[in-house]
């Protein structure tokens, strides 16, 4: 983990949540933004909203509840100056500040549950980009990360055993805890490798636990449209979310630009935003992607990097920030964590 990213940690686990609530229920956070507005741009990053019931799709770090996803709805419509990112990168691009106490709303992966979100922002007149996984849409291949779920909950072998081009998997599936290191074993590994090894994997899997159908999870065309309609801005998450760096070079372009026509083709309109899929601690995004993301035709590109944006960021390399399901996790890290994100101006592709 980057220095950075162990701050952030540090600052995020070492106040308690009784501390943070005190601090949100007494106005502090409310009166520090008054006093101190913040200059720079916080780029919500947010995946599935859903409760438990997602867990089976999706990892529990990723979800937001319904109720919770609402409230901070309804606290960022009041408080702070909502921007759809193509507003603030163009601000960027031509050297202009954002409006202070700034925030732009970014979802990753293309869940169903995302439509009742838009609606959500909708209703409180706030915008968002939805980056959507354009191959893996309710009419196109499962979506990789849930579909290893449901795979390793049907096996019902107590031992998985894969092998495909020199990789060699073998887990333990006797207990739930185990299950559950497996799928993040098979996540590990299939970000790791070429495209090719990850769909050998896949299919070894999909022989095992035969029968297995994924249910309706992932947003449709007609969902994607009404999103649009709502105000909402879509974007591109690749056609079948691999790890960019290391799918190869050729292949990572063809992911780039089939998920930019095909989204354009069927929503209408030009897609110039991206997010890198499969951030996190495994290397996923490299000098040469990003130059192959602008090559591409997209304007801007956003990065799973804990930070605040700002003039001096890389419109290739946006930072963002982690959202939690508390509005009170929500407004520390608005408020108070972005004191301790001070990126250095970088050298900004353009």
């Amino acid at each position: 983990m980057s220095g950075m990213g162990s701050l952030y940690r540090s600052i995020r686990t070492g106040v308690a949540p009784a501390a943070k609530s005190l601090l949100f229920k007494s106005g502090a956070l409310s009166a520090l933004r008054a006093v101190r507005p913040s200059n720079r741009l916080a780029i919500l990053r947010y995946h599935a909203i859903c409760g438990p019931g997602g867990y089976r799709y999706a990892s529990p770090d990723i979800c937001i509840s319904p109720q919770a996803f609402e409230a901070h709805a309804g606290y960022l419509a009041a408080n702070y100056n909502v921007l759809s990112l193509p507003d603030a990168v163009k601000a960027f691009r031509h050297g202009r500040a954002v409006p202070a106490n700034a925030v732009a709303i970014t979802f990753d992966d293309g869940y169903a549950d995302n439509l009742a979100a838009a609606r959500t922002l909708a209703r409180h007149g706030l915008t968002a980009t939805f980056y959507i996984t354009a191959g893996c849409l309710a009419d196109g291949e499962p979506f990789w990360p849930s579909e290893l779920r449901y795979l390793i909950g049907a096996i019902r072998d107590e031992r998985l055993r894969l092998n495909a081009a020199g990789v060699k998997l073998d887990m333990d599936l006797t207990t739930l805890d185990a299950r559950s290191e497996a799928v993040r074993q098979l996540t590990k590994t299939f970000k790791r490798h070429p495209i090719r090894v990850r769909e050998e994997l896949r299919a070894q899997l999909r022989a095992r636990a035969s029968g297995v159908e994924m249910p309706g999870i992932m947003l449709t065309w007609d969902e994607v449209r009404e999103m649009h309609a709502l105000g909402m801005t879509i974007g591109s998450h690749t056609m079948t979310h691999p790890n960019l760096p290391n799918a190869g070079l050729a292949a990572a372009r063809q992911e780039l630009v089939a998920s930019r026509a095909r989204l354009e083709a069927e929503v209408g309109v030009p897609v110039t935003m991206f997010s890198y899929p499969n951030g996190g601690a495994e290397r996923y995004l490299t000098p040469l992607v990003q130059e192959i993301v602008r090559e591409v035709g997209y304007e801007a590109a956003t990065t799973s990097r804990n930070a605040f944006a700002s003039r001096a960021s890389d419109l290739y390399a946006l930072e963002r920030i982690e959202v939690e399901e508390s509005l009170e996790e929500l407004v520390f890290a608005l408020e108070v964590e972005r004191f301790a994100f001070k990126p250095e101006a970088r050298s900004a592709a353009s």
